[in-house]
C-alpha cells in the first residue's frame, strides 16, 4: 500500500521540477522530494536492503523520520509564502518553524542514538516502542508533524474564506482533510507504541492499528497531493469549459446560421466549410464569433428578412457569452 503514496509523490515532483529554480515554488518542489523518499525508503523491501548500506541498526528509519520532517517543514513554509501577504508576521513564522525542526530534529537523533535498535525492523513502534530512547523518538517526531498539520489547517481555513476560485478553495480543503488523516496516523503508531511499551504485543487492537496506519498514510498522501496540484488545473479547467460551452453554442446556432446563409453565400467567410463538423473544431471560440458575425451581416445586408424571435434571443445570448470568455 505505501507504494501508492510513493509513487503519487515521485510524480508530483517531476511535474514540479521547473520549481527548484523559484523561490517562493521551491519550498513545495523540496517538501515533495523529501517526503517521496521517506515514503520510497518505508517501503519494505526497499528498507531492508538499504538499512545494511547505511550500516544498519535501522539507520535509515532515522534518515526516513528526518526526510518526513523536513519535508513537513517545507510544506509548511510553502504554506506560509502562499497564505500570508505580511512580511513581518510570515518572517516570524517561518522563523518559528525552523526552531522547532532543529528541536525536533535534536530530540529524535538523541532518542534514536539511546534506544537499542540492532535488529533491522520497518515498524520501529512496534518493534522497540516499549523503550524510552524509542519513545522519544516517536513521540517528538509525531508531534512536530501534528503541529505542523494543525498549523496548515488552520491557516487554510482563514484563507478559504477570501479564494474565489473553485479549485482553490476544493484544493486547500482537501490539503487540510489530508492533513488531519496524517494527524491520525500519527497517532494511531503513538498508540502502537503505547501498547508494546505496556507489554501486550499480543493485542487485537495491535493488528488494527498496524492496517489503519497504511490506509491512513496513504489517503493522506493521496488528497494532499491532489489538493496541491489541482490549484494548477484551474486555467487548463476554464478553458476546457470554455471550449465545451463554444462547442454546445456551435451545434444550437447551426440551423440559424444555415437558414440565413443558404443562398446567401456573400454573407459567408468560407462557404465551403462543412458547418457540421463545428463541434470537432480546433479553436470553437473563433468559430463561433465568426458564425455570429456571418449572421450579423446577414441581417444587414438582408434587412427585408429579419431574423425569428427565437434566433435574436439566441444569438444575443451568444454575443454575451463571447464578452464573457
Amino acid at each position: 500500500m505505501l507504494l501508492i503514496p510513493a509513487l503519487t509523490l515521485w510524480a508530483m515532483a517531476i511535474v514540479r521540477l521547473t520549481a527548484v529554480v523559484d523561490p517562493r515554488r521551491a519550498h513545495l518542489f523540496r517538501a515533495t522530494v523529501f517526503a517521496a523518499a521517506a515514503c520510497t525508503l518505508h517501503i519494505a523491501p526497499v528498507y531492508y536492503a538499504v538499512d545494511p548500506v547505511l550500516g544498519g541498526h535501522n539507520t535509515v528509519g532515522l534518515v526516513l523520520l528526518m526526510f518526513l520532517l523536513t519535508g513537513f517543514w517545507q510544506f509548511r513554509a510553502a504554506v506560509l509564502l502562499a497564505v500570508f501577504a505580511d512580511n513581518v508576521r510570515r518572517r516570524h513564522r517561518l522563523a518559528l518553524g525552523s526552531a522547532a525542526m532543529a528541536v525536533a530534529g535534536m530530540a529524535v537523533t538523541l532518542g534514536f542514538l539511546t534506544s537499542q535498535v540492532d535488529r533491522t525492523d520497518q515498524n520501529l513502534p512496534l518493534a522497540y516502542g516499549d523503550q524510552i530512547g524509542m519513545q522519544i523518538f516517536l513521540w517528538t517526531g509525531s508531534l512536530f508533524i501534528i503541529w505542523v498539520c494543525i498549523d496548515i489547517m488552520f491557516a487554510f481555513r482563514h484563507r478559504i474564506a477570501s479564494l474565489n476560485a473553485v479549485t482553490f478553495r476544493l484544493g486547500f480543503r482537501l490539503i487540510g482533510i489530508g492533513s488531519a488523516a496524517f494527524c491520525l496516523m500519527l497517532v494511531d503508531r503513538l498508540l502502537s507504541g503505547m501498547i508494546v511499551a505496556s507489554g501486550d504485543r499480543t493485542s487485537g487492537l495491535l493488528a488494527f492499528l498496524d492496517t489503519f496506519s497504511g490506509v491512513a498514510e496513504t489517503t493522506a498522501v493521496v488528497l494532499i497531493g491532489i489538493g496541491v496540484v489541482l490549484p494548477r488545473l484551474g486555467g487548463p479547467i476554464k478553458l476546457l469549459r470554455r471550449d465545451l460551452h463554444a462547442r454546445l453554442l456551435l451545434i444550437e446556432i447551426h440551423t440559424t446560421w444555415r437558414q440565413v446563409t443558404a443562398g446567401t453565400h456573400d454573407v459567408v467567410l468560407n462557404p465551403n466549410e462543412i458547418s457540421l463538423l463545428d463541434f470537432m473544431a480546433l479553436q470553437p471560440v473563433k468559430r463561433l464569433h465568426r458564425r455570429v458575425i456571418e449572421v450579423r451581416d446577414y441581417e444587414f445586408k438582408r434587412p427585408e428578412r429579419p431574423l425569428g424571435p427565437k434566433s435574436l434571443v439566441l444569438v444575443s445570448h451568444i454575443e454575451d457569452a463571447l464578452i464573457g470568455h
